[in-house]
């Protein structure tokens, strides 16, 4: 399948620490839809390929919902000097 965008440019933001929360759960949704999509093999609504695209594509949205959760998270980390950024800042 082609589209006339790319996923990763239709969603975007620039303020994911505000949205970090969000496209997580978001995305941990999607994830578990293309599993039982792949598990569900009596339905008979669709081919294997059809079924293979799509889950493809709820996966694609998940990894762009997932970059800005990334953004965001590294975005508060570093300014809460959380995690790896603690050590980072005090040198």
């Amino acid at each position: 399948m082609t589209y006339q965008f790319s996923i990763d440019k239709l969603i975007r933001t620039d303020s994911q620490k505000d949205w970090a929360a969000s496209c997580a759960d978001k995305a941990l949704a999607l994830v578990l839809t293309a599993r039982l999509a792949l598990e569900n093999e009596g339905s008979g609504i669709c081919s294997d390929t059809e079924r293979a695209c799509v889950v493809a594509d709820a996966l694609e949205v998940a990894y762009s919902l997932m970059a800005i959760a990334s953004e965001g998270i590294e975005e508060m980390q570093r300014e809460g000097s959380y995690g790896s950024w603690r050590d980072r800042l005090k040198s």
